[in-house]
């Protein structure tokens, strides 16, 4: 280096000179010392002295660079500086945490109650919350009454605590097909979803105990309160993520119920048909649609009971019984043979009456049947069969009939 600086630099130096190099046009000699501008140059042989000088008193690395660059260089001050650095055990033991990683969120799972992240809250008031007592037994009886009302979830994550450590807590789990997943030790953002909820549960319960409230009720209504709310994550109720459902609480009776808005909207649609409801009573004999491949459209029945407002059992003249609903039945209880579908009765049809010749009534079809046997012989059983009763008044009857429609046309 000396001879560099008083007789000038070569083209090319060696690669442990390339640094001073670069600077040559800076570096000069003064007092049989090499400068850097105003910077003296430390030779290799007392550069371990300067840095210890300059980690007096610990300030750490980056505080030993700049006092560094105040009053000395060499082409490897940087990396010597921390290579002391870290050498020191006072400064290792001391030496703060290194910079957060970047933000690693668990994955979003794929179905409610699939992944759950529990920890326990205590001691808090001499009590422990989740669990009794810092028992194995009673940790898996706690959570043996959780999966009895939801079923067992396929993960769990929790912390290293003595509890989830176990060997009774790992074999439940197995057998159980759950998979136990335990986060780094000391680092509580591995179960943030666990410690943000214990951290919640803590606040309320501080502030019950502020007010002189009942923890257990404060708890249980802070619990109430959490799941009816929607969370700033998934934008959604925990109740309705888990249940499917909001949780009814007092603030619902401001709101109708969708059953009682349903029963007005029936009620108004029932309201709008003028028509009465046409009841039957079991014994009356109706007429219900015949859906069967008779080609008939009604058929003759007796009501045997009323199965609800509007459905009826019928027998019908075939001994089949059939469900019919009111529309499908008809009934006239004033005129007994309006929809009779059997043979009328010669005592209700309508009497002929047409002139005689003479200018008499005429008798009708059946009285001069009768009139006609009781004029004619008797006869014996014998020749029933070749005498035949007399039809002529009958058609002469008829033919007045049919002349006497003729004449009113």
């Amino acid at each position: 280096m000396y001879g560099y600086v008083l007789h000038g630099w070569p083209p090319a130096v060696g690669k442990e000179y390339n640094a001073y190099f670069r600077r040559k046009e800076n570096i000069c000699f003064d007092q049989g010392c090499l400068l850097w501008g105003y910077i003296i140059i430390i030779p290799r042989t007392l550069q371990n002295a300067i840095l210890k000088e300059i980690h007096d008193g610990h300030p750490g690395i980056v505080k030993m660079k700049q006092i560094a660059r105040n009053y000395v260089w060499w082409a490897t001050i940087d990396a010597d500086i921390e290579r002391a650095v870290r050498d020191c055990g006072a400064c290792l033991a001391v030496r703060p945490e290194p910079p957060p990683a970047p933000l690693h969120s668990w994955p979003w799972p794929v179905e409610p109650w699939s992944r759950l992240h529990v920890d326990y809250l205590g001691p808090f008031n001499n009590k422990y919350y989740l669990v009794s007592s810092t028992s194995a037994a009673n940790l898996i009886s706690i959570l043996r009454k959780i999966f009895a009302r939801f079923g067992l979830p396929k993960r769990i994550i929790s912390d290293n605590g003595p509890l989830f450590t176990s060997a009774e807590v790992a074999t439940y789990f197995q057998g159980n097909g759950i998979g136990h997943t335990l986060t780094a030790p000391y680092h509580p953002a591995s179960n943030g979803a666990a410690e943000n909820a214990v951290r919640s549960v803590k606040r309320a319960l501080k502030k019950a105990s502020l007010g002189n409230e009942d923890e257990d009720t404060a708890l249980n209504r802070f619990l109430f309160s959490y799941r009816n709310t929607e969370h700033s994550t998934t934008g959604r109720d925990p109740s309705v993520a888990l249940l499917g459902r909001r949780l009814r609480g007092r603030l619902s009776l401001l709101r109708r119920d969708t059953d009682e808005r349903i029963r007005d909207r029936i009620i108004a649609s029932e309201l709008r048909r003028d028509a009465p409801l046409r009841v039957v009573a079991p014994g009356d004999s109706v007429l219900i649609r015949d859906y069967s491949r008779r080609n008939r459209k009604w058929a003759e029945g007796v009501v045997l009971d009323r199965s609800s407002p509007v459905s009826y059992s019928v027998k019908t003249s075939d001994g089949q019984i059939h469900k019919r609903h009111v529309d499908q039945i008809m009934c006239d209880k004033n005129r007994k043979s309006r929809f009779s579908l059997t043979k009328i009765e010669a005592c209700d049809r309508p009497r002929l009456s047409v002139k005689a010749e003479d200018g008499s009534e005429a008798r009708e079809p059946r009285e001069m049947d009768e009139l006609a046997n009781r004029s004619s012989p008797e006869k014996s059983p014998s020749s029933s069969t070749d005498q035949t009763s007399p039809v002529a008044p009958v058609d002469h009857v008829r033919r007045q009939a049919a002349e006497q429609c003729l004449q009113k046309k």
